[in-house]
């Protein structure tokens, strides 16, 4: 029978536990800065004369490609050992990038309420409704009440309508990064998420696969990687060690680079590689961070209907004013002349003409911007986003 410990690795014999705690106590010559440094100068500087002046002297710090993979205490033909993975994982950080928090129903409501077109058709429909309250105008409060019944229907459609696409996007998000690879442990070939893959391990790459994170190849292959999620480029990149032809200008583009990164794709052949960084380390996950700090901007489709509302808008505000003007000159005119109004000044009655005269402009303003455009809008976008899901 053998010896087996609650400590330190349940289950685990005598053995097992001393090599459990000989990975817990791993220490690697390099840092996951260093790594990620290296591997976004080799992206960078892809042409002859920049990978001889920054990317081989970087290479020759880590001690070469075979000082590199020796550092990180992995072994090209074994792999590394399962009971290393959660220090390295530890050391390196993991592959499963936490997604962001998604936003409240609430949130989206409020954003889809600061369109400047529905705030001035909240405030008319405020106005309406008092004037018509206050004053007992009949039913002309129910304005008010339509108005701010439809703003109520745009925002909660806008808002239902964002926070189902989130939903369904972190769902096929979710589908879409939780694939599955092959890679070298303790001599084995094992199929394992990409979640787990952590710095050391050897992954085996074949034609059709993800490159799941940053890497350096260490032996002849005919891969083919497409790289063009990065870089928009559709030629494919050969990797193997640097193949830097001695020729002139120095502006010549180097044909065969050693290092694969997280996001392409291999478009043929076969080949191992041992991962070096992961998850926010790659440098695609760089790039996105990088793109979040950035302030987000508009489509072209955003861009052009926030012009539409704006333009609407000012032109629904001038037509009002106008109105406002004209009727505030009219009435002056004729009480001047006398008109209109003989019977004397009452605050009363002539205060009430001056807000008759306002809610005629805000009417011409409400009727300038119709408070449906937004929802027609929103519909014809989520109808437009639900057909091409079928298609």
């Amino acid at each position: 029978l053998r010896e087996t410990y609650v400590c330190g690795g349940v289950g685990r014999s005598s053995g097992e536990r001393a090599h459990y705690q000989s990975a817990q106590s791993m220490s690697f010559a390099v840092s996951t800065e260093d790594l990620s440094k290296w591997v976004r100068e080799c992206f960078e500087n892809s042409l002859v004369g920049q990978v001889k002046e920054k990317v081989l002297p970087g290479l020759e710090k880590l001690g070469g490609q075979d000082g590199l993979i020796s550092s990180l205490k992995t072994n090209t033909a074994q792999g590394i050992r399962d009971s290393e993975v959660e220090t390295r994982r530890s050391v390196f950080g993991s592959n499963y990038v936490e997604p962001e928090p998604p936003t409240s129903i609430w949130e989206l409501a409020w954003d889809a309420l600061q369109d400047p077109c529905l705030i001035f058709l909240c405030f008319a429909a405020l106005v309406s409704f008092f004037v018509g309250v206050i004053f007992n105008e009949g039913m002309e409060w129910l304005e008010g009440i339509a108005i701010l019944s439809a703003v109520i229907v745009v925002v909660t459609v806008s808002a239902v309508n964002d926070y189902q696409k989130d939903q369904q996007f972190r769902e096929l998000s979710s589908i879409k990064d939780d694939v599955h690879v092959f890679v070298i442990r303790e001599g084995t070939k094992k199929k394992i998420s990409t979640h787990d893959i952590v710095v050391g391990d050897v992954v085996m790459l074949s034609t059709g696969d993800m490159v799941v994170a940053d890497g350096v190849v260490f032996e002849k292959n005919d891969l083919g990687i497409s790289e063009a999620m990065l870089t928009g480029e559709s030629v494919i990149k050969r990797k193997g060690a640097y193949n830097i032809a001695p020729t002139e200008p120095a502006d010549k583009a180097v044909s065969i680079a050693p290092t694969v990164y997280a996001g392409t794709f291999v478009q043929e052949g076969e080949g191992r590689m041992v991962v070096l960084a992961v998850g926010r380390s790659t440098y695609q996950g760089l790039m996105e961070e990088k793109m979040k700090e950035d302030e987000e901007s508009d489509s072209v489709l955003q861009t052009k209907l926030n012009a539409m509302t704006d333009l609407i808008t000012k032109a629904g505000m001038a037509a009002g004013g106008v109105t406002v003007g004209i009727l505030l000159f009219r009435f002056a005119l004729g009480f001047l002349n006398q008109a209109c109004c003989k019977e004397a000044w009452d605050h009363s009655i002539h205060h009430l003409e001056y807000l008759r005269m306002f809610v005629i402009g805000v009417t011409v303003f409400v009727v300038a911007v119709p408070e449906g455009l937004p929802l027609a809008v929103t519909i014809a976008l989520a109808f437009s986003v639900k057909k091409m899901m079928r298609d």
